[in-house]
């Protein structure tokens, strides 16, 4: 999805643990935490599988417009607008099949929307995010899928920042800003399929053309070509007092995801 977006750090697996032992028990809890944990990885496997199936045939044969404007709507869908009576329904709705680790994910789920709680699906994969927040077969909750496009979007935007970082001294150290679409690329091409659909359709050869060229914005020439004559670097010789542009002049040189961020209130 480059808008330019992350990998946050994982939250351990607490929310497994916190699901599981939400419910009191007379057994120790170290005797039942092994056991209880290999049912509730078996039934998310199985989930996601039966979630995948769903997607998979609901989104066949569309064209990249077309199925574009089909993911922005399912991330409509599950960004609702947290008003008491859209929270009721959300939070009653129950997982197809409704046995009780499914049951207690949706909890959960429900949980870290109220922020009570922190969110179940940190340290899933991107690719596990991405099944359960465009499920539309009910295996998974609504709170589910916002929770999963919740963290989505949290990996998202530490990695846009951790990059721009990266980009910004790239820029000022040389001029260029080819390192900074190559890790975009990079990123672009371990996204989902489902997420790598939200971007433009030529966004891989967009920055493949880019990286190509190797673009030197002070010069305004590519490679390592000298100054031509009203560039930056051609200006500072001619005005040595001159401030060159930052990176962030530059950044509306950037291709960005057709993708809306929704305004979110979880944690």
């Amino acid at each position: 999805m480059v808008n330019l977006s992350g990998i946050s750090a994982r939250p351990a697996a607490d929310a497994t643990t916190a699901t599981v032992q939400s419910k009191p028990s007379a057994a120790p809890a170290a005797k039942v935490a092994a056991p209880t944990e290999k049912v509730t990885v078996s039934t998310l496997a199985g989930r996601l599988s039966a979630a995948g199936e769903h997607t998979a045939a609901r989104l066949q044969g569309m064209d990249h417009a077309t199925l574009q404007r089909q993911l922005e709507a399912d991330v409509r869908k599950v960004f609702y607008t947290l008003d008491p009576a859209n929270k009721a329904a959300a939070a009653s709705e129950v997982p197809t099949p409704a046995d009780d680790a499914s049951i207690k994910s949706a909890a959960a789920a429900t949980a870290f929307i109220a922020g009570k709680a922190p969110n179940p699906f940190a340290g899933l994969s991107r690719e596990q995010l991405s099944t359960i927040s465009h499920d539309e077969s009910g295996t998974f909750t609504v709170n589910e899928r916002r929770a999963a496009e919740h963290q989505a979007n949290k990996e998202e935007q530490a990695w846009r920042s951790q990059v721009v970082a990266a980009a910004m001294n790239e820029y000022n150290q040389t001029g260029k800003m080819t390192r900074f679409f190559t890790s975009v690329l990079d990123h672009f091409n371990q996204l989902p399929a489902l997420e790598q659909a939200t971007y433009p359709e030529n966004y891989a050869s967009d920055l493949q053309a880019k990286i190509k060229l190797d673009f030197n914005y002070f010069n305004h020439a590519p490679g390592d070509a000298g100054p031509t004559p009203g560039s930056l670097a051609d200006l500072a010789q001619r005005q040595p007092g001159a401030q060159p542009a930052t990176l962030f002049d530059m950044l509306e040189l950037l291709p960005l995801t057709q993708k809306e961020q929704p305004e979110q209130h979880e944690r």
